[in-house]
């Protein structure tokens, strides 16, 4: 089990390449990327051909085991797993990367994410929505834990001003997606919360993987040690998918029409200098894009 060391009282580092001193930049003229960089998409192969696997027989209907998770219908594991409301499940993310760790067929299955298809937001235009249902299993096979949340989807135009087509968002744009997409769909509190934090956050991204001086603060603090690595670079090649988690943790607002702060997660499972938590400031009033700063803290997770 991996080692988390918490983010205490770090060292505050401004790598030489963050933009410790932004320059005056006119927001008003920022030209926003093409959201077709952005948009979601498929995170591992789409799904296999399971071949037919009769449970009804089972003495235990409610165990899942390793053959299960390569043999079972879609449509069979999401209804024994969750009743009625598995006939909404569009697509099933069974943790391939982790099937070189089982030992036999008969072992009890770890976890499993279902995902509803993506469908429209109301006036969130360009976002597409999903619900992620994450289970994981005890020891014997049995159902452990169930989190159910939604997540969110770059699949259309998100920087838009006018000219909006709401007949196709609500029909077509989201409907037509792969639910494929779904497990790269990222976390947030609710739908308008989502499409902010798109905004900025991408326009963030965009801007560091330039290679101009930038045009907001950009700091990282570590533990007892400066940030490893190029942040700026992390920034820039930084994607929405690699959100984990999402909170309005330190986040004291700034002044200005329709001020924005979120702060989000990456790299949750990962080794070496993460997790990462990202704080964003800026605004995206009236469909115009600022962004203010990007604080990044640094920890460490040792295995």
């Amino acid at each position: 089990m991996p080692k988390r060391v918490a983010i205490g009282l770090g060292i505050l580092a401004l790598c030489a390449g963050c933009g410790a001193q932004p320059v005056k930049f006119d927001w008003g003229k920022y030209q926003p990327p093409d959201w077709r960089k952005y948009q979601a998409r498929d995170i591992e192969p789409g799904n296999l051909v399971h071949s037919p696997s009769d449970v009804s027989q089972r003495q235990d209907r409610g165990r899942v085991t390793f053959a299960d998770l390569k043999n079972e219908s879609d449509q069979s594991l999401a209804q024994r797993l969750l009743g009625a409301a598995g006939q909404r499940i569009a697509y099933i993310d069974r943790h391939r990367a982790r099937w070189r760790f089982y030992q036999s067929d008969r072992d009890a299955a770890e976890s499993i994410d279902l995902y509803t298809h993506p469908d429209a937001l109301g006036s969130q235009y360009g976002l597409c929505g999903t619900e992620k249902y994450a289970i994981t299993f005890d020891d014997s096979g049995h159902i452990s834990t169930v989190s159910v949340t939604d997540r969110y989807g770059v699949e259309g135009a998100i920087f838009q001003k006018a000219d909006f087509d709401w007949d196709r968002y609500n029909n077509v744009m989201c409907k037509s997606v792969p639910a494929t997409h779904a497990p790269s769909y990222f976390a947030a509190s609710d739908a308008e919360s989502g499409l902010d934090l798109a905004r900025i956050l991408v326009a963030a991204i965009d801007l560091a993987h330039g290679s101009e001086t930038l045009p907001y603060r950009l700091t990282c603090r570590g533990y007892k040690q400066p940030c490893s690595g190029d942040i700026r670079k992390y920034i820039g090649d930084l994607r929405l998918e690699d959100i984990d988690a999402f909170d309005l943790s330190n986040c004291p607002l700034p002044g200005g029409p329709k001020a924005l702060c979120y702060t989000v997660t990456t790299g949750e499972h990962r080794l070496g200098p993460f997790p990462k938590t990202i704080t964003v400031k800026g605004s995206d009033y009236m469909n115009n894009v600022r962004v203010d700063s990007v604080d990044v803290n640094e920890g460490f997770t040792i295995s």
